[in-house]
């Protein structure tokens, strides 16, 4: 490893892996600090040998290989092909399907929560459209919570208890930004919301997969699939609050 951040030290440059989840290195000022910082000598003067070039071009993309990543939750690898799919937290059925991606910290993802929050039971009742809900931990604290959100999930009974645990973390984000886990205990004990513990590993490599599957890079967003040559992407309150006006247009012509 101490070989490996060398080479990248005398490459001036360690990448890093960005809270967007993408691979970023600035550039701007690469060969001038490449010139000044790196080399007490001109740069023309170090010349490597081609063996050397190849072992070090074989060493990076290795190393770049592994670092690149499209998801910060800890999730493990994805299951091998052939195994059965987790179960998901995602309410309702039909020929539509409707991505939510939000974070319970988000100001916009809260202001549009309730009008949401209403959208989607009318929706539900339909039968018309299958929900799946994906939490992006921008925010240190989503994490936790999105962890007791599928423990919930994968306990409710209904449609509706899914959407009453999203309702209340949504609310304790909203009034209390210091919340933890025993905070969302009590808070479920005190609304009768059951949960079950269990191992999350497979869920999140799912939801790495349906993240990087429709490119998303911000919360609010709302993706709409109306079939395999039909994906519609909203982002922001404005175009999610359109988009879904329009899903509930063609749910209604379903009929």
């Amino acid at each position: 490893m101490r070989t490996i951040m060398g080479i990248l030290h005398i490459l001036g440059r360690v990448p890093t892996i960005s809270s967007a989840f993408t691979l970023s290195a600035d550039r701007s000022d690469f060969h001038d600090s490449y010139r000044r910082n790196r080399f007490p000598f001109p740069l023309r003067q170090a010349v490597f040998p081609p063996s050397a070039c190849r072992t070090i071009l074989t060493i990076l993309i290795a190393v770049l290989g592994s670092v690149i990543v499209s998801f910060s939750f800890s999730g493990g690898a994805t299951p091998a092909y052939g195994a059965e799919k987790p179960r998901m937290p995602s309410i309702g059925s039909g020929p539509y399907e409707l991505y939510v991606f939000t974070d319970y910290f988000c100001g916009p993802c809260q202001a549009l929560e309730r009008e949401l929050d209403i959208t989607l039971r009318e929706l539900m009742v339909r039968n018309s459209v299958k929900i799946m809900f994906i939490d992006l931990p921008l925010s240190r604290q989503t994490a936790l919570y999105n962890r007791y959100f599928l423990y919930a999930a994968r306990a409710a009974d209904s449609g509706r208890d899914i959407l009453l645990a999203r309702q209340e973390l949504f609310a304790l984000a909203g009034r209390d930004a210091a919340a933890d886990e025993k905070k969302i205990v009590r808070l479920f004990k005190s609304r009768n919301i059951t949960f079950k513990v269990y191992d999350l590993k497979p869920v999140h490599a799912e939801l790495n997969r349906i993240i990087k599957q429709f490119n998303i890079r911000s919360t609010p967003t709302c993706v709409v699939k109306y079939s395999s040559t039909d994906i519609r992407t909203y982002r922001g309150v404005f175009e999610i609050r359109n988009g879904l006006a329009v899903l509930r247009a063609a749910t209604a012509r379903l009929k």
